[in-house]
């Protein structure tokens, strides 16, 4: 793996994940343990009249992976694999030009079967009718067949590996910098960058893992540039922001029913509905996901306690010009609206909360610097999916995006091989 590959992994212990978490509807409350076999079996059995339309789903997903790992391994040069993709890659093809809804449905005719297979959807929010069949399937690869591990210490020790890493071989990571500059020639190619304290760093190659729209239309240099990125990225539709609360519990919550590291709420099988709910925040109960990081690693919470995180879809525009005043009261109501739904699926929580944080979408622009609070960068829709999505290269010499604004996409999986792609190509542009 990459991290094995670099000199990471040695500094980081990892911790096996044996199942994903535990999916609720209205009528329907599963586990999802990693694998294509037991999702598979379990859909068959519950829904016995969709048995061939599954069986061909599934058979058509699994052509879907063999193609895409096909396609990302060929030592091929890219334009001829985008070339000879209707001969080579028909379901990269297929799939990238239609939504999930429209993928699902000319084989599974079951509303609910549809829905409990489009559950991931909290993933990447959107629901099915708009969201890129393709990028469903990297997700759901990723999330529900793949199985994955927890590093312990969370992210921020995988973080803080790497920089370990990096110092050793030495080059610098400077902290407490803000860019506020990217400097070119004349908008031609990149020269440096310039930090908020005023420092003047010249570089061959800029990766920005900004988002993307603060580097091309605020950070580099030259208007005409900017102007032309500001126009075509004023189009491109943002995904939602979120509402998450984190508690602090006096006791594990598997002893209030967390009894998976996961719990997936889908209050109704519509999801658009639920969707729209969310943007409104017009709902009693919302699509919800909560994780209990405490149950993959005990040491991030003290002995005999544990943290949750819950995390509802938000519309940036609810929370947008507020006073001080409306927003706390908007704030805390949205918190005692969460505890609330969650305390249906986890009797007693109420009586367990030892402290509470809430973060809001004005938290998501404010502190990652996230326009309009957008937890997933661009929308994963079909126009701005698969090879429609922002590339990570640039009308800038030696400029590279990474992240969840740029290619593939959004989420933990997205963003590291984001990542990893853009240093390939800064290699390449610094022989």
């Amino acid at each position: 793996t990459f991290l094995d590959e670099h000199g990471v992994s040695p500094a980081l212990t990892f911790i096996d994940i044996k199942e994903f978490g535990r999916v609720v509807y209205p009528e329907h409350d599963f586990v999802i343990r990693y694998g294509f076999d037991d999702l598979k079996k379990w859909l068959i059995e519950t829904f016995p009249q969709e048995k061939d339309g599954l069986e061909v789903f599934f058979h058509q997903i699994n052509r879907f992976y063999r193609q895409l790992d096909h396609f990302s391994n060929a030592k091929l040069p890219l334009w001829f694999k985008l070339a000879v993709s209707l001969v080579l890659y028909p379901q990269i093809v297929k799939t990238s030009c239609m939504t999930l809804e429209q993928y699902m449905t000319k084989k599974i005719k079951d509303k609910k079967a549809r829905a409990i297979l489009g559950s991931i959807w909290g993933f990447v929010g959107l629901p099915p009718q708009e969201l890129s069949s393709f990028y469903y399937l990297i997700i759901l690869r990723g999330c529900w067949f793949e199985s994955t591990m927890f590093v312990k210490g969370g992210y921020s020790r995988l973080f803080s590996a790497m920089v370990e890493r990096i110092r050793e071989c030495g080059s610098q990571v400077i902290y407490s910098r803000t860019v506020t500059k990217i400097i070119t020639d004349c908008g031609r190619r990149v020269i440096g960058v310039v930090t908020d304290k005023g420092e003047e760093v010249k570089a061959r190659v800029i990766i920005s893992n900004a988002n993307s729209i603060d580097t091309l239309t605020k950070l580099i240099d030259d208007d005409t540039r900017k102007a032309d990125y500001a126009k075509k990225l004023k189009q491109m539709e943002k995904s939602l922001s979120a509402v998450t609360v984190y508690l602090g519990l006096s006791v594990p919550a598997k002893e209030i029913g967390m009894q998976q590291p996961l719990l997936s709420i889908h209050p109704s099988y519509d999801h658009t509905a639920g969707y729209q709910h969310s943007r409104a925040g017009d709902a009693e109960e919302l699509p919800m996901a909560v994780v209990d990081h405490s149950q993959f690693d005990p040491d991030l919470a003290p002995a005999g306690k544990s943290t949750l995180c819950a995390m509802v879809f938000a519309e940036y525009k609810q929370w947008e010009g507020l006073s001080q005043e409306a927003y706390d009261r908007k704030k805390s109501e949205a918190a005692r609206r969460i505890v609330r739904q969650l305390e249906r699926y986890l009797p007693g929580l109420s009586n367990h909360i030892e402290c509470i944080e809430v973060a809001t979408p004005k938290t998501m622009e404010r502190y990652p610097m996230l326009p309009e609070g957008a937890i997933y960068g661009f929308a994963e829709t079909v126009p701005q999916s698969s090879i429609n999505r922002l590339p990570q290269t640039t009308k800038i010499k030696g400029l590279f995006l990474t992240g969840a604004w740029t290619t593939p996409g959004c989420g933990v999986h997205g963003c590291f091989v984001s990542g990893f792609d853009a240093a390939d190509l800064a290699e390449r542009d610094l022989r």
